[in-house]
């Protein structure tokens, strides 16, 4: 029978993890945005935890590259630098190929129609010009291929490069003219994996998130420079209500 230490310690470690896959959640939905100050007083309210789990999610959350912990400055959702963000796309084109390969040749009837439907979501939400409901018909359409792909491993992989990148993304879709082109790009990856084309399909994939990447690049270039990424006010106040755990997705 566990001794009294190690049920609290089990019950810690549940809310650690309960902390961290919630702020991740946040990173995926733009509610934390690159250099915005989190509070771990704001997130044991929120969670009605003390500090201990706080931390200790906040601190797996930093080994992943997802938050910058400053000593005497405060933690931070990690800012990327153009370059590692570049390297970062060039590496996902690369895993997402390798996935795709592996479902054209291992996807089956029941994920062929829900791959089918989930293009037919994009177009619908690509002709309404709806980037944020793009973006979550985007995400179904990849996770279906991840899971035909049968390998847990790459899709781990893949998911965590997605996470880094994922505060930055929001602003890909608004671009003009990208819902269309990824639309066009999506059609060619499912056209390809549906006739069990594995090195086409492959091909298409790593295409399609380069160009992605290209769009990145425009985007990163294009914004101002960011001298001090991890100053100690908030932007926005939406933002930081957000941070807070106030905001609501």
């Amino acid at each position: 029978m566990p001794s009294f230490k190690s049920v609290e310690t089990l019950g810690s470690q549940s809310l650690q993890d309960r902390i961290r896959l919630a702020l991740e959640d946040d990173l995926r939905g733009g509610q934390l945005q690159p250099g915005m100050a989190i509070s771990e007083q704001d997130l044991c309210a929120r969670f009605s935890a003390s500090r201990t789990p706080v931390r200790e999610a906040l601190l797996l959350l930093a080994a992943k590259g997802m938050v910058s912990i400053l000593p005497r400055a405060g933690i931070y959702v990690r800012h990327l630098e153009a370059r590692e963000l570049m390297a970062m796309m060039e590496g996902l084109a690369e895993l997402e190929g390798v996935l795709a390969r592996l479902a054209a040749n291992r996807i089956n009837a029941e994920q062929q129609e829900q791959l089918t439907a989930a293009l037919a979501q994009t177009a619908a939400c690509a002709q309404a010009e709806d980037p944020i409901t793009y973006e979550q018909a985007n995400a179904r359409l990849h996770e279906i291929i991840y899971q035909a792909s049968g390998n847990a491993f790459i899709i781990e992989q893949t998911r965590q490069v997605r996470l880094r990148i994922a505060p930055y993304r929001g602003q890909l879709f608004e671009k003009p003219g990208r819902l269309a082109r990824s639309l066009a790009e999506h059609e060619r990856v499912v056209e390809t994996m549906l006739r069990g084309d594995s090195e086409a399909a492959a091909e298409a994939m790593r295409d399609h998130i380069s160009a992605g990447g290209r769009a990145f690049t425009d985007m990163i270039l294009r914004a101002p420079p960011v001298s001090n990424p991890y100053g100690r006010t908030r932007s926005r106040k939406p933002r930081a209500a957000a941070a807070n755990g106030s905001g609501a997705r």
